[in-house]
This record gives C-alpha cells, structure tokens and sequence, in this order.
C-alpha cells in the first residue's frame, strides 16, 4: 500500500479572459499551495477485479466523473496499465470551495501510480498529459507557488520570501466550477485585472502591501451572487485588521493569510461556533 498527502492551494490572483473553443477560459493566475492536505491511499487488486475509489465523505463523487478515477484512466490509456488499484481519499480539503480539492487528489493519485508502475515522466509530457484531466492539475503535480496561464497548464514557478499562515473560512453552500465561469460571460463589465508581475515581485520581497493591493480574483463577484456570505465574509475579515483577503478560485472559501499565527489562530475561533468550515492552515 502507497500512502500519499493532496495539498489544497489558494489563488491570490485570478484573472480571467475569453472562452476558448475548447470551452475552457484562458486565465493568469497566481496559486500557492498550502499544508492543508488530504490523504490518499493505493493498493493494487488481485487479477480479475476493478479499480474503485472510496472516501470517507459520502458527498464526494466516487465514480468516472471523479477526477481521480479519470487520472488513473488516462494513465491506463497512456502507458497501457494493466494493474487496478482500490484508491481510498480521507478527505481533508473542503469540497467545492475553490481550494482545488480534486485536481490534487487527481495529481496525488498520478504521481502516486507512476511511481507504482516505475514510469519517469519528463516535465513537459507530464503537462501535456496532466492538463487533459484538468487546468489545476500540472499546478498540483508539483505544488510549489506558481504563475499559471493558458488553462492553468503554462507554470512559471517563484519562491515565497516567507511563510504565511492563512484562515480558510467556507460557507455550506458551495460553487461549482462550471457556474462561476458561465455567469462570468454573463458580465456587461469584466471585472479589474491583478497586475500578476506586482505581485509575484511582492511575494518574492516580502512586500504585503502590494500583496494586499494586488490580490484580485475575476470569479468573486459570479461567486458573491451565488453566495452572498463571501462578500461578508470578506467585510468582516477586513474590517478585523486583515489586508490580505480574498476568496480563492471559484469560491465559495475566503481566506485572510498573515505572517502573524496568534492573530490567524484568535481570529479562527471568531467562526468556529458559526456553520463555516474553519481552517487554519499556512502556505508550503
């Protein structure tokens, strides 16, 4: 048995652009991961049985419209896999919260298997074969902060000057991918650009207050028609002294990062008695 860890990420800036023919957008982002993970394990199956997934949450799709199942099949077609495995996921990161709970377990899941199988991949077909699963899964594969264009797939990779830790805060109600995007082209006026070189320039010289200015998510306000407790959520976070807020992919989580963990920790307890999922996590 193979046992893996699926970090979740944050997005402090999402911009977004045309629909492509493909039915993707084209997008420029800039993700981190963070230390909150799930945790995966495999097994291989004796001859004559199928390869299945589990998970401890039963609201988490388990059959092919799960993207770790649909990892696991593009590797079978690729490199003509003849083992099944029994995949099972403790699942840890929030479901349809825009932390990117199933690109990692799909990038924890191929990683893990290519091991298994004793296949080294090079960088770019690892892109070109990660992207068709999904656009955050080449960012999972390799978990390190990153600028991510074209669907996500393109990653220009820089260092963090420092660790922050960071409150993820979700609301019950979730959003789904899909519908933050389609109300997205609904928009009469396109949301305001991060300028994405400030900010990459700010997180490699520990600058928060361009970090603050600069973290811009084009999905928020789709995201805020759809569950108007984000926008609260934010109000509240920034009128308690915290700068760096944002809500992160397509929502529904908003988190505050801080280089300061009491003020992250006093802050968490704040929700805890409310029906958010509360976690305090910080940035790998």
């Amino acid at each position: 048995m193979v046992t893996v860890k699926a970090y979740a990420k944050i997005n402090l800036a999402l911009n977004v652009f045309d629909r492509r023919e493909d039915g993707y957008h084209d997008v420029d982002m800039v993700m981190l991961p963070l230390e909150l993970h799930d945790i995966i394990e495999l097994d291989t199956l004796p001859n004559g049985y199928e390869s299945y997934i589990t998970c401890d949450d039963t609201s988490l799709p388990t059959d092919e419209s799960n993207l770790s199942y649909r990892a696991f099949l593009k590797l079978r077609e690729q490199f003509n896999i003849t083992k099944n495995f029994m995949i099972h996921v403790y699942k840890r990161i929030p479901i349809s919260a825009g932390l990117g709970g199933g690109s990692a377990d799909a990038a924890a899941v191929f990683n893990a298997i290519l091991k298994m199988s004793k296949i080294k991949l090079e960088y770019p077909e690892m892109i070109s074969i990660t992207k068709t699963i999904g656009g955050d899964v080449p960012f999972c594969i390799y978990n390190r902060p990153a600028r991510c264009k074209g669907i996500g797939e393109e990653l220009e990779f820089f260092t963090l000057k420092r660790r922050y830790y960071v409150l993820l805060i979700k609301p019950q109600q979730g959003v789904t991918t899909a519908q933050a995007y389609s109300d997205f082209d609904k928009l009469e006026v396109k949301p305001e650009l991060s300028n994405i070189d400030a900010l990459i320039k700010a997180l490699e010289n520990d600058d928060d207050e361009t970090i603050a200015r600069e973290m811009k998510n084009g999905l928020q306000e789709c995201a805020i028609n759809l569950v108007p407790e984000i926008k609260e959520l934010i109000s509240t976070l920034k009128n308690d002294g915290f700068d760096m807020v944002l809500m992160s992919g397509s929502g529904s989580t908003v988190f505050a990062m801080s280089k300061n963990k009491y003020a992250i920790e006093k802050e968490a307890k704040k929700f805890d008695k409310k029906k958010y999922k509360v976690v305090v996590t910080h940035t790998l």
